[in-house]
């Protein structure tokens, strides 16, 4: 079986070449990672312990192609009263217990950030059903940190996950609209 590899789209660090080798791809092998650096495999393993054990990395993980697995990818997005312990400790229990794991939903990514949004959380869910029983616990858990009520998105097609650029991309056409179909840009 032939190892087949899609292209890295995320900008590289300066000065990181084990860094950038293992964004391209965790799964070479140390002698592969070793080769390609112009190193030793001991030194290679060295550095990514030390990698690990500072938390420079924090893990490995596979993208998957939700759909081709009957998911759906959603977004919850929320508008948050300042962050305070009550809210650090209640999502922290949260994430800790895997409640989403519970209610059959994958967690992919979950971001605190500054902005117009306060908190985003990217997850697939077998169906909508799902995703809603999901969001719903969401919106009672926070219920009193919550400024609004928190928007559900439906994900329609991933462009680029983890820094991957999905291999079936040309399908994003299939979203084109008949009238615009086959029509070029004429500006």
């Amino acid at each position: 079986m032939t190892r087949k590899f899609h292209n890295c789209n995320t900008t590289l660090y300066k000065d990181e070449d084990l860094i950038n080798e293992l964004l391209k791809n965790p799964r070479k092998t140390l002698s592969e990672l070793a080769e390609r650096l112009g190193t030793y495999r001991q030194k290679v393993w060295r550095e990514i312990k030390k990698l690990e054990e500072e938390q420079v990395i924090w893990g490995y993980t596979v993208v998957i192609d939700e759909e081709k697995k009957g998911w759906k990818s959603f977004i919850i997005l929320m508008k948050m009263e300042p962050i305070s312990e009550k809210l650090v400790d209640t999502l922290i229990k949260r994430v800790v217990s895997q409640k989403a794991a519970k209610l059959k939903a994958r967690v992919i990514d979950s971001f605190f950030m500054n902005g117009v949004y306060d908190w985003i959380i990217i997850f697939a869910a077998d169906s909508w059903a799902t995703a809603r029983k999901y969001y719903d616990t969401i919106r009672k858990e926070y219920k009193e940190f919550l400024t609004e009520k928190p928007e559900l998105i439906d994900i329609m097609f991933s462009i680029t996950r983890y820094g991957k650029i999905n291999p079936n991309i040309e399908k994003i056409r299939n979203f084109i609209p008949p009238e615009y179909q086959n029509m070029k840009n004429n500006k």
